[in-house]
């Protein structure tokens, strides 16, 4: 497999200059195991890559590298997105600020290095589930955009919306509210949705007072018996229903529930008609309100059953869960784990809701280079070829990403497979590779949750995707076990176990005991064989509330008596929507494993090397290996109006050098190096919808200065297409060689939506540069070309399906 997530070459070609030499070279020193180059360039890459100023690209693949998932909740008439990262991320600001067709969230990544894979794909879609397709039309990840890693939502129509980071740290919480603001809508994901969330659903049946059929009981609202008539509504009854729930509406703002129930009974005792779903719906929020419990969820589950695709279903899903839960609160004391299929009281309900949907694109990707290299000192050779004519990439990217559920009463299950195939034409070969292949299940009423397969995972001490299985149990609502074993996992195309490498780990989470806080301990033990690979204890720390969110993680490595890594990152946002983020990181690069000792040994293997080496000076190779990186990072974003943004980062990033010893030299110290940015943002400047944005950005290494200037916009066409040209001016000069660099490179990119599952890209582009070092000139012209489609498929309407029956 190889990192193409985006229609892009993985070395970004059509980024920025500097940036994408970074990345390319990223990719090549790391797989040769070059230590503290790896986080070196990866910090240079994700500071002055480039791209363009914004777009909808819903084109882009779906492939789990970057975007892990979309979860919706409805909570007091708000929708809620929880849109899932598979890196930690540090929420940096978000245009425009509150009201709009697009919201373009900035981020950083909170562990550089393991992002670095990631990020090498420029471009990554999430899919969007038919059930919020009324709501958002896309979303869009862009790598290095003016600097910054950008999230992208477009909604299907002018939406008020707040937003925040998730209390994970790996999700972005967005809460919107419509076209007009509600000042109940925070973007405060519900417990028990998100990874990190320290309360699952615990489901207790309770036997329940009173029937729908069983007429009002004292003090009660009227009732209705779920039957309807059969047929058609005439369209007298149609207009006597419209009136009736005008009036019902009325009741409710005078707070007249009973009069309200009683007219939306009489539009639910009507034949099957257009008002029904929502008179069912909100006579179950009437009855919620008033204390009914019983009666609402009865009404809840019936809707379920008769209107599985209507606009109403994620809502009336949410309430559902929402008594369920409350229900479980105040249920009986958790007992001893047994099995409930056996026991008839609380037998499930015989009725399950499956879901499927997935993504496929392909496309097709060319990159052309034509290099002229000239010395001035040397006499002209006259049939020597003048151009070097080099093709980087010509090659299919295909991909797939398919996700199905299923639910009952006490099982929730999730599938997931996401998997990349390219064929490259130059070499005619094909590399697969696969991203997320797992199953996970939830036993509600056992409160246990099993994943297996492959997945990722950025907590309890595991670093990213692993083959393997997590078993999490919740004991109580304020604490969760995790057990945790597998094989990490380096590439998306590596087999399970690759190297003989499998760990084993355990973490406590602990929930909310004071407002805000969140807990998590944890120590996991990695093993290549007989040979101890990485030993580590560790704690997360998590803060959030509305305007606040920190983060803090220490990972001590008790083999090798190192710390391996001590993080912290926080934001804030003021009373004025600013935000002012920044972080602190010390860290082993790479992380510090007994494997480390193989860099710049002949030896493929451990077992190979210890016929050479002790153990003691295995470890001894590995320390000697492995260098220690320190950043520190600051930025601010601030409104200058409601169209108009600006914005502002300093990173500062030093990796100490390593030693030489076992026939390896000696890696000399990066010095200190400063990266600095500054963009402004405008929407609606000349048509409704457009963007604009410039940025600047100043990378200060110790061998160069490198300036960049990126212009771009997207200019929308009406509803489906879009525009977006950009233009990069970029210098570089040495400091300490004879060099200067000259690059210019402009792109435009379309997009084409020719229905709300079938879109279509088209970029073309070239990058111009002119390099000179020591007397020796040469020019380079790269061309590059991407088209592809995309199609999203759904079958994400309810099914309900009676236990045990063959067909439903």
């Amino acid at each position: 497999m190889t990192k193409h997530a985006s229609p892009r070459r993985a070395s970004a070609r059509g980024a920025a200059p500097a940036g994408s030499k970074h990345v390319a070279a990223h990719n090549r020193i790391c797989a040769r195991r070059v230590p503290a180059a790896c986080i070196a360039i990866a910090i240079a890459a994700l500071a002055i890559a480039g791209g363009a100023a914004g777009t909808a690209a819903r084109a882009e693949p779906v492939t789990d590298q970057v975007l892990s998932d979309l979860q919706i909740a409805t909570k007091n008439g708000c929708k809620l997105l929880r849109i899932g990262f598979n890196i930690r991320i540090r929420y940096v600001g978000h245009f425009p600020q509150r009201h709009g067709t697009e919201a373009r969230i900035s981020v950083q990544p909170i562990d550089p290095a393991h992002a670095a894979a990631a990020l090498s794909s420029l471009r990554e879609a999430l899919r969007i589930p038919d059930t919020a397709r009324a709501l958002v039309k896309s979303i869009d990840f862009e790598a290095g955009r003016a600097g910054m890693p950008t999230l992208i939502v477009q909604f299907s129509k002018p939406t008020t919306f707040s937003i925040a980071a998730g209390r994970d740290f790996e999700s972005i919480v967005i809460a919107a509210a419509g076209a007009r603001a509600k000042s109940a809508c925070k973007p405060l994901f519900p417990v028990g949705f998100g990874k990190w969330d320290t309360t699952i659903a615990i489901e207790k049946t309770r036997k329940t007072s009173g029937s729908p059929d069983a007429g009002p009981a004292r003090g009660g609202l009227p009732k209705w018996n779920m039957a309807r008539p059969a047929g058609a509504i005439s369209a007298r009854d149609q207009r006597a229903a419209d009136a009736a729930m005008d009036e019902a509406r009325a009741a409710l703002k005078k707070g007249d529930r009973a009069g309200a129930a009683r007219l939306l009974v009489k539009v639910l005792r009507m034949r099957e008609n257009p008002r029904s779903p929502e008179a069912q719906e909100l006579l179950g929020v009437v009855y919620q309100k008033h204390r009914q419990t019983a009666d609402a969820r009865s009404l809840y589950e019936d809707y379920l059953r008769r209107y599985p695709k209507s606009s109403g279903t994620e809502g009336v899903r949410q309430r559902l869960d929402a008594i369920l839960t409350a229900q479980a609160q105040h249920g009986e004391p958790l007992r001893a784990p047994r099995s409930r299929w056996s026991d008839r009281k609380s037998a499930p309900s015989g009725v399950s809701t499956w879901t499927t949907s997935g993504s496929f694109s392909q496309f097709y990707v060319r990159d052309d280079s034509f290099r002229v290299v000239r010395d001035p000192t040397l006499p002209p050779i006259l049939n020597a070829d003048k151009e070097d004519h080099r093709i980087h990439r010509n090659a299919l990217l295909s991909s797939f990403d398919l996700i199905g559920t299923w639910k009952t009463d006490q099982l929730k299950s999730k599938f997931r497979f996401s998997g990349t195939e390219e064929h490259d034409f130059g070499r005619n070969e094909e590399v697969i590779g696969v991203s997320a292949l797992f199953l996970e299940t939830a036993v509600k009423d056992w409160a246990t949750t099993v994943k297996l397969g492959r997945q990722t995972r950025n907590t309890g001490g595991v670093l990213g995707r692993f083959d393997g299985a997590l078993v999490s149990w919740q004991g109580t609502p304020w604490l969760r076990w995790n057990v945790v074993g597998g094989s990490p996992v380096a590439s998306r195309r590596d087999e399970p176990f690759k190297d003989e490498k499998y760990f084993l780990g355990t973490s406590l989470d602990i929930g909310t005991l004071i407002a805000g806080f969140d807990t998590s301990f944890f120590a996991i033990q990695q093993q290549i064989g007989s040979v101890v690979d990485r030993q580590a204890i560790g704690a997360e720390f998590r803060y959030l509330d509305t305007a606040r969110a920190a983060f803090l993680t220490v990972d001590y490595d008790t083999h090798f008596n190192e710390f391996n890594a001590a993080i912290f990152s926080g934001s804030w946002t003021f009373a004025d929507k600013s935000v002012l983020s920044g972080g602190v990181d010390y860290r082993k690069s790479p992380y510090l494993t007994s494997w480390n000792a193989l860099i710049g040994q002949r030896a493929r293997t451990l077992f190979e090397l210890l016929r050479l080496r002790t153990r003691e000076e295995l470890g001894q190779m590995a320390l000697d290996r492995t260098a220690t990186y320190t950043s520190a990072s600051v930025g601010y974003s601030r409104y200058l109006t409601d169209r108009i943004q600006v914005s502002a980062n300093v990173t500062a990033a030093h990796i100490d050098g390593t030693i030489a010893s076992y026939g390896v030299d000696a890696m000399p110290s990066t010095g200190t190096e400063l990266y600095y940015s500054a963009q402004v943002t405008g929407t609606s400047m000349i048509w409704d919808g457009d963007l604009f944005a410039a940025g600047v950005r100043l990378a200060d290494r110790e061998d160069s200065n490198t300036y960049a200037l990126d212009l771009g916009t997207r200019i929308p066409l009406g509803m489906n297409w879009r525009i977006n040209p950009r233009l990069l001016l970029s210098y570089r000069e040495g400091k300490t060689t004879d060099l200067t660099e000259y690059a210019v490179l402009p792109t435009v990119l379309f997009n084409y939506a020719l229905t709300k599952d079938l879109s279509f890209e088209m970029e073309v582009g070239a990058r111009r540069s002119w390099r000179e070092m020591a007397g020796v000139r040469e020019d380079d012209t790269e061309l590059f070309f991407t088209i592809g489609y995309r199609y999203d498929f759904f079958a994400d309407g309810q099914r309900h399906c009676p236990i045990g029956a063959l067909k439903c």
